[in-house]
């Protein structure tokens, strides 16, 4: 039977990335077992059964066995981001305050190129992106609240009840958004309409802006709540049935989904507001980094994910990971506090081709996936991939992938790479080692992007490298951005790091309360406020069942000068207890400020002011964060074979260690490549790799030329 209090108790993790599906099983020891299969898209809750499968026999038990000794499962679903990206979610409709029908429909200024790469800005064809309505199906109603709070004009239910219905049954509706001028200062009406849309119509999946972003600016808190009535439906289907189907397995534990802020929220809480969950998966690599980084004292640290079908990058400076309040999906840009974490399109699967236009060699930004996958898959591909690359050069050896559960056709890769070798005009091992290269400058170029452009410098860094591809290329990648250490976290563990760290992170809740409080702050109408927020969200914690005396709550001031609205400056500052409240939070704002943007701004931008205030609910997970991987005793023997190496242009006799073949406190030299379970460890000529005694790897790359420079900007509250 189930239970959280013996040491044969597990924390299980689920990541369904676009190419494989990763598990985690850790202990109470803080030791760890991985899992990894090929992801279906068709049917995601078959990919989840089939990594507990995979993940039990690796165990030596059987799934019901497992989940029956499992006391936290926490989940990562790619469901909400699928819809969005593949325009596959519900039909929505609009009711909104009458008057403000079109806001969605006029967007923002840069609407048409909002998250788009920086050529697209000048295209002179643009196009805008597709509606995530029912064209047409707007409902606009008489009622009005002013900025106050104050109801102006009054809603008459009765009228409202029959136009729902009749607006309902004529778009044929799946969803309703609910979004009303200034309801996040009165959400009455709101309320009153979301009831009514329940009355009428009991199947119909309900988004309300008071529930889902109650927050100042129009046009966002209607993106978020559009998106999250869009991906509603499909995300709640979704996830009852793997609830169901998980307990119908013998999972008496409840069932957590990551969310993108960082955290994990109970399952009925996350099907209610569903948005949240769009591109959790990499939010739980960079809670996973979070974790293991701070426990090996790591401050600065680049995190990179190189799968199947993306690149992701987050960053953690000063020991803190790097937020964002503004997201974009698909061109359509709303408010959502998550962990910043940026995507291109650069995997193992990542498509190599001939540009149509330059006739130069192109690699993405489309993906083979999981089907057909690479062609060295044997599923029915035949376009080269980066993966294929991979086998033709040696970087990857056939027999050994996914600890040889699947062998790869190395004939079909260079099949492959071959055709597109002939119609560049080059050899074979140029054009594997140009794909391979190609994609480790796209991998560099957004982490520059990300550290250069915030005026971080990115040598100041540790890179960690984890996904299936990640420590395959990050000799490369690293090399381009000019970092020196490469941490491969956990050894094995860094191919599944997602799902560790969907399995580590906490249970995590946030609210902001809209309050606007001027400088200089009165103490007590600064505790008024903050009164309101405590009580929103512990009744927020109470309602996901947040166990009082474990809730740690974190206070935020969210700050800027007067009159920056349009300048969309949000500065969170943590909020000091303790006597002088106000003049320290004052401090600490104009310290801040000045870091990011410079001494001489806060001398000419005026009064400071509080906009809102947001309040973190967190439980920790309780599970070790020096998590060490569970790997079997005694390494295999050492090999040699010869690697074409991208670097070098040449081919090389290069050392093969079998798993874990050299002595923890060891290091081997490169040319070599260490194959784990799961991933290699390419260490390229002049690199070395050492273990260490929290079973990380660390990657030495050649020193790098470093001119002098200065302190950088980092652009996190301290």
């Amino acid at each position: 039977m189930y239970s959280a209090g013996t040491t044969d108790s597990y924390s299980i993790g689920i990541d369904i990335g676009g190419t494989f599906t990763d598990c985690v099983a850790m202990d109470s020891q803080g030791r760890s077992v991985t899992a990894k299969v090929l992801s279906t898209k068709e049917d995601p809750v078959q990919g989840v059964r089939t990594a507990l499968t995979r993940l039990a026999e690796t165990m030596g038990r059987d799934t019901a066995s497992l989940l029956a000794h499992t006391h936290r499962f926490s989940h990562g679903t790619t469901i909400g981001t699928n819809a969005v990206l593949e325009h596959r979610g519900a039909r929505v409709g609009l009711i909104t305050t009458a008057g403000h029908g079109d806001t969605l429909a006029m967007m923002r200024g840069r609407g048409r190129v909002a998250g788009r790469p920086v050529e697209d800005v000048f295209r002179v064809h643009g196009t805008l992106p597709r509606p995530l309505i029912v064209p047409g199906a707007v409902l606009e109603v008489q009622e009005r609240v002013d900025r106050t709070g104050a109801v102006v004009v009054a809603l008459d239910p009765a009228r409202v009840r029959d136009e729902l219905t009749r607006f309902i049954a004529h778009h044929e509706l799946d969803a309703v958004a609910v979004v009303l001028l200034w309801s996040f200062a009165n959400p009455v009406h709101e309320r009153c309409l979301t009831e009514l849309v329940a009355e009428v119509s009991p199947a119909t999946y309900i988004s309300s802006s008071v529930d889902v972003s109650p927050r100042l600016g129009e046009f966002e808190r209607m993106v978020a709540t559009v998106i999250n009535a869009y991906v509603g439906p499909v995300s709640h289907r979704y996830l009852g049935r793997l609830a169901d189907d998980l307990e119908d397995s013998g999972l008496a534990a409840p069932l957590l989904i990551m969310q993108a802020g960082g955290g994990v929220l109970p399952v009925v809480e996350a099907a209610a507001a569903p948005v949240g969950t769009i591109d959790s998966g990499p939010a739980g690599g960079l809670a996973g980094v979070r974790a293991l980084a701070g426990a090996a004292g790591h401050e600065q640290v680049i995190a990179t994910d190189m799968g199947g079908t993306s690149f992701d990058i987050g960053l953690i400076v000063q020991g803190i990971p790097v937020m964002a309040e503004e997201k974009v999906i698909d061109r359509h840009t709303y408010r959502m506090t998550h962990l910043d974490v940026r995507s291109v399109a650069c995997g193992g699967g990542t498509i190599a081709r001939k540009d149509a236009l330059t006739g130069a060699l192109g690699v993405g930004p489309d993906s083979a996936g999981s089907e057909p996958g690479p062609a060295c898959y044997g599923r029915g591909g035949t376009q080269p991939t980066v993966t294929d690359a991979d086998v033709v050069l040696g970087l990857i050896r056939p027999k050994i992938f996914l600890d040889g559960r699947m062998q790869l056709d190395p004939e079909l890769s260079r099949a492959a790479v071959g055709r597109l070798a002939e119609q560049l005009g080059m050899t074979l091992e140029e054009t594997a080692a140009g794909i391979v290269n190609v994609n480790n400058m796209h991998a560099a170029t957004l982490i520059r992007r990300q550290t250069v452009e915030r005026g971080l410098d990115p040598r100041d860094f540790r890179l960690y490298a984890y996904g299936g591809a990640g420590p395959v290329h990050a000799f490369g990648f690293a090399a381009e951005a000019g970092v020196r250490e490469v941490v491969v976290p956990l050894g094995n563990g860094a191919s599944t790091l997602s799902a560790y760290g969907i399995a580590v992170a906490d249970t995590l809740h946030c609210v902001e309360v809209e309050r606007t409080v001027k400088a200089p702050f009165d103490d007590n109408s600064l505790l008024d406020a903050l009164d309101e927020a405590l009580r929103s969200v512990r009744a927020a914690g109470e309602r996901v069942g947040m166990a009082t005396s474990a809730l740690r709550i974190d206070l935020y001031a969210l700050m800027r000068f007067e009159r920056q609205l349009a300048n969309r400056v949000e500065i969170p500052v943590p909020l000091p207890a303790g006597p002088e409240t106000g003049a320290l939070l004052l401090k600490r704002f104009t310290a801040e400020y000045a870091h990011r943007y410079g001494a001489g701004g806060t001398d000419v931008r005026g009064t400071a002011e509080i906009f809102a205030l947001r309040a973190e609910t967190r439980v920790p997970s309780g599970v070790p964060a020096e998590a060490q991987e569970s790997r079997p005793q005694g390494a295999g023997a050492t090999d040699t074979c010869e690697v074409y190496w991208p670097t070098d242009h040449q081919w090389l006799v290069t050392d093969v260690y079998d798993r874990m073949a050299f002595h923890r406190a060891g290091y081997v030299d490169g040319p070599a490549l260490v194959e784990l379970a799961h991933t290699t460890v390419c260490v390229p000529p002049g690199a070395t790799l050492s273990t260490g005694p929290d079973g990380h790897l660390s990657l030495r790359l050649p020193e790098p030329s470093r001119p002098h420079h200065s302190t950088p900007n980092t652009g996190v509250a301290r």
